[in-house]
């Protein structure tokens, strides 16, 4: 099935644009000018993944988010923050178990659409453990968590990336997420039998 997408930005050229890319790659793109009207969107038919635009008004990103987040049926859904503002250290470590990733404006073309094509990949991975732990009747709340420190992982290391400018100051400090996903990954292989957790 052909994922699809919702586009949140209160910029109509960037919202053309990029839905113009992404149609390109062969997604389904629905697009939203502000909060309400993705709200509107995601209750009429919910997205595999929203790219959505911080700085807008009346509702900011942060706001839209944490909206679509407080639904527990909006749990699968995949959101990029896409925006020219880069996150404080405060947004990155309040907003990261809500995101699955950030990109800057202006983007890369090729860029944001490898992050698009990796965020629903390891969408579908997930999906297919689960599915393979149901069929099999294994434990699915202890893969569920997997997942869920997986995303998070994930977008912390996005944001730490960017509050760092890119740059590699010697090797980081392991979040206490990124230490229990570790702990987690043998374990997965070996309560469920399934090789493959998302990589």
């Amino acid at each position: 099935m052909t994922p699809l997408i919702l586009v949140v930005d209160d910029n109509p050229g960037i919202r053309d644009i990029e839905k113009m890319i992404l149609e390109m790659e062969g997604y389904i793109v629905h697009t939203a000018g502000s909060g309400e009207e993705a709200f509107a969107q995601v209750a009429r038919k919910k997205p595999d993944l929203i790219l959505l635009d911080l700085v807008m008004t009346p509702l900011d990103g942060w706001a839209v988010l944490e909206r679509i987040r407080s639904d527990a049926k909006n749990d699968d859904i995949r959101v990029l923050m896409v925006t020219a503002r880069p996150p404080t250290r405060q947004e990155a470590e309040k907003y990261a178990s809500l995101v699955d990733g950030y990109i800057m404006k202006p983007f890369d073309v090729p860029l944001l659409v490898q992050q698009v094509s990796d965020v629903l990949s390891e969408k579908e991975k997930a999906g297919r453990l689960l599915g393979e732990a149901a069929k099999g009747r294994k434990d699915r709340s202890f893969l569920e968590e997997y997942c869920r420190l997986s995303r998070i992982v994930r977008a912390q290391q996005a944001f730490s990336a960017l509050l760092s400018g890119g740059r590699k100051n010697g090797e980081e400090e392991p979040t206490r997420e990124a230490m229990r996903l570790r702990d987690l990954e043998a374990i997965v292989r070996q309560v469920t039998g399934i090789s493959e957790t998302g990589e």
